[in-house]
């Protein structure tokens, strides 16, 4: 007797709760990434140059490990990251226009061009993207539901920052995208805008959420973020290809994939040394707080084949609650069908 699909309305109601199909994500993200075995499909040796859109290329540990501790050049990869990529959209965009076959983007950013017709596929899920809701000491907020009516500063409104917290306070019931005076101010002027309280709180990612908090530890404190709880072992930054690319070039993804793979790998056990590269590319960042930024961030797991498919479901089912999907949407299936598994694993 054949067992019956699980309804995609079982999860989603999850949703609702305090987190539980995201805890319970989380465990199998654990339970499938811990001991990461060797792919059916294995790369070539072929020398690729390949272009990829990154966004703020020199300040990923992830990539910038990649490139400068050869995990490329064992894969025989030349990889050029494209200049002037701020924020998933801009890397999405340089896709669109065909300036490179492989982008990186927020998993909320991806799935809403997908679904408006993006010809790409997502093939790995590379880390988290701490996200922190900075709030100012002085404005008595110390609850989401106070954020109501109050304004809150998005230094970039192309990032998936606002919608992001949108959702964690929507799965409590909350409108934050109709009912908090989402304001677009540059990240340099935040601080200033925080003194004379114009904005109670902010939304950013790191390392400028870092630097903020770092810099400013009597006026702002993290209210909540992406960096614990079951939230830690969700991925965001997800690497997609082009279908074009994928059609002529397969085993292209196979070997970006596999460096990409071994350098958020070496990460992990090199946070110290992670740190020391990116704060070279950054005028603003010393190297002992990029030390403790990385320290502070959660472990990354790569994630590709069953283990990716299964949290773009949830993120589908997420967009569905803040109505950026239609609701008659099987998340399940947009899933299967906005994922690859180049490793075949």
């Amino acid at each position: 007797m054949s067992v019956p699909a699980p309804s995609p309305i079982s999860r989603r109601a999850l949703l609702w709760g305090a987190g539980g199909c995201a805890a319970v994500g989380g465990v199998a993200v654990l339970a499938h990434q811990s001991r990461p075995r060797a792919p059916r499909r294995q790369p070539d040796g072929v020398y690729r140059k390949l272009k990829i859109a990154w966004p703020e290329a020199a300040m990923s540990p992830v990539l910038t490990a990649a490139l400068e501790k050869s995990f490329f050049a064992q894969y025989n990869l030349d990889v050029d990251p494209l200049p002037d990529i701020h924020n998933g959209q801009d890397a999405l965009d340089a896709l669109a226009r065909q300036k490179t076959a492989y982008a990186l983007a927020p998993a909320l950013t991806w799935l809403q061009r997908l679904h408006a017709g993006l010809p790409a596929r997502l093939v790995m899920g590379v880390q988290s993207g701490s996200r922190r809701l900075l709030v100012r000491r002085s404005s008595g907020v110390t609850r989401l539901d106070q954020l109501m009516g109050r304004n809150v500063a998005v230094p970039d409104l192309n990032a998936a920052d606002k919608l992001f917290f949108c959702i964690m306070m929507r799965r409590k019931g909350m409108d934050a995208l109709n009912h908090i005076n989402w304001i677009d101010l540059p990240i340099q002027q935040i601080e200033q805008a925080l003194h004379d309280q114009k904005i109670d709180a902010v939304v950013t990612h790191d390392p400028d959420a870092w630097t903020l908090l770092q810099n400013n530890p009597d006026l702002l404190y993290e209210l909540v973020g992406s960096d614990t709880g079951h939230y830690a072992a969700r991925t965001s930054l997800i690497l997609g290809v082009a279908d074009t690319a994928q059609e002529s070039d397969p085993t292209a993804a196979t070997a970006l994939v596999l460096a990409l793979r071994d350098a958020a790998l070496w990460v992990n056990t090199h946070r110290d040394d992670a740190a020391t590269l990116i704060a070279d590319n950054a005028a603003d960042l010393p190297v002992a707080s990029a030390r403790n930024m990385l320290r502070n961030e959660p472990t990354i797991r790569p994630l590709m084949g069953h283990g990716l498919r299964e949290q773009i479901a949830q993120y589908c089912d997420e967009l569905q609650l803040v109505g950026m999907l239609a609701d008659g949407e099987d998340s399940a299936a947009l899933a299967r069908r906005y994922t690859l598994n180049v490793l075949h694993e």
